[in-house]
């Protein structure tokens, strides 16, 4: 599956949840299916920073908060899963997702290789929480 199959499709299927895109070309295909109802909040220029976004849009208000971020960001702030594990926890609301789009590449900065692949058995232990999408 391709990563813009993915978010249209995922898209489509809860236009009244919110979308948080990491920087780059998710954002981007993000804001190509925008249809003006303000449930899609790209985050440019702020490699990681959508889950953090997630987290505050997540604790703030009652709807479900996609997060879509790609792998290499991820990594960049992989600190972050302590506040969202947290949250989660301690959290009645269960409102966030994180879906992490894995193309084993620093894909919008010049597409360096990750390791992102170390932290995929973390991450399936926490399904209800994190997502790994696997593109081709």
């Amino acid at each position: 599956m391709t990563q813009t199959s993915f978010i249209s499709k995922l898209y489509e299927s809860h236009k009244n949840c919110i979308f948080v895109g990491s920087l780059g070309n998710i954002s981007k295909d993000l804001q190509k299916i925008d249809d003006g109802t303000n449930h899609i909040v790209p985050i440019k220029g702020a490699m990681g920073g959508a889950i953090g976004v997630g987290i505050g849009i997540a604790i703030s208000q009652p709807k479900q908060v996609f997060v879509l971020i790609g792998d290499g960001s991820f990594l960049m702030k992989a600190g972050s899963m302590a506040a969202v594990l947290k949250e989660y926890r301690f959290s009645y609301k269960h409102n966030l997702k994180i879906y992490i789009l894995n193309n084993n590449s620093y894909q919008s900065c010049g597409g360096q290789k990750t390791n992102f692949n170390s932290f995929k058995p973390f991450l399936k232990e926490h399904k209800e929480l994190f997502e790994i999408i696997d593109l081709c």
